[in-house]
């Protein structure tokens, strides 16, 4: 229809997907004409946003909402390789790394977007260590346009504080005294932030090192694409590792 293809996919009792392609997609296979590694680093790097605060974010990266299987982890590493250039689908992901008793193994998804995202698109996946999210720490990605794939605890204190402190952001008019505010109540809330729970996995897209805040986003769609929390407060739930699609 209009030059596009309709495409559908079905697993018994777990998706049906309804894809909309361009028609010469379709009758090549699903092949795509690979990005050049020049092209894509210029690609990713324009999308680095610096403002006048300090904050550094990565912006345009593409949203996925993960539902209401909770998948979160293919979710946002479809995210990261649509990101990167290289097309992907949270439901088939889940799928190739559901186990047999259900629920999503972190290391075979992982396991199986290394091997995509370098057959088919030239990029390296790679588990990275996060011991510290300080933003020294973390800009060498972002400053190219690079998320970071992060495992953490989504508690409901730390969702209270990350909602609190985005919506806070928009009102300030003098940083420091904001950063000096955070700093205090971070110190507070980190000592209630320490369960081992609700497991997830999002990004990082961005940081402030005057506020010490990092940006992080949620596969939860656009009202959870953006949002900040400082750093002492992410390091309290956080699993210390994570993963980047590099380029």
């Amino acid at each position: 229809w209009n030059g596009h293809s309709f495409l559908l996919a079905h697993v018994k009792e777990e998706y049906v997907r309804l894809s909309i392609v361009r028609a010469s997609f379709a009758d090549g296979g699903g092949r795509f004409s690979r990005v050049g590694d020049g092209e894509i680093k210029a690609r990713l790097k324009k999308n680095v946003s610096r403002e006048d605060n300090g904050d550094v974010q990565i912006k345009n990266i593409p949203m996925v909402d993960q539902g209401p299987k909770g998948y979160c982890a293919p979710a946002t590493f479809e995210r990261a390789m649509r990101h990167a250039g290289v097309p992907s689908d949270m439901y088939l992901l889940a799928t190739l790394a559901t186990e047999g008793g259900g629920g999503t193994n972190t290391q075979k998804l992982y396991e199986e977007v290394a091997f995509t995202t370098r057959s088919k698109g030239g990029r390296t996946a790679r588990e990275i260590p996060l011991k510290s999210l300080a933003p020294n720490k973390l800009k060498r990605y972002i400053d190219k346009g690079v998320p970071i794939l992060w495992q953490m605890c989504s508690l409901p204190g730390y969702n209270q504080v990350a909602n609190a402190r985005t919506q806070a952001r928009r009102n300030v008019t003098n940083w420091k005294n904001y950063a000096s505010k955070i700093a205090i109540a971070a110190e507070k809330n980190s000592e209630a932030l320490q369960d081992k729970a609700n497991f997830h996995l999002c990004m990082i897209i961005g940081y402030n090192e005057e506020t010490n805040e990092i940006a992080v986003s949620d596969s939860w769609g656009k009202n959870y694409s953006v949002r900040w929390i400082h750093v002492h407060e992410a390091e309290a739930v956080s699993n210390k590792g994570g993963y980047v699609i590099d380029i």
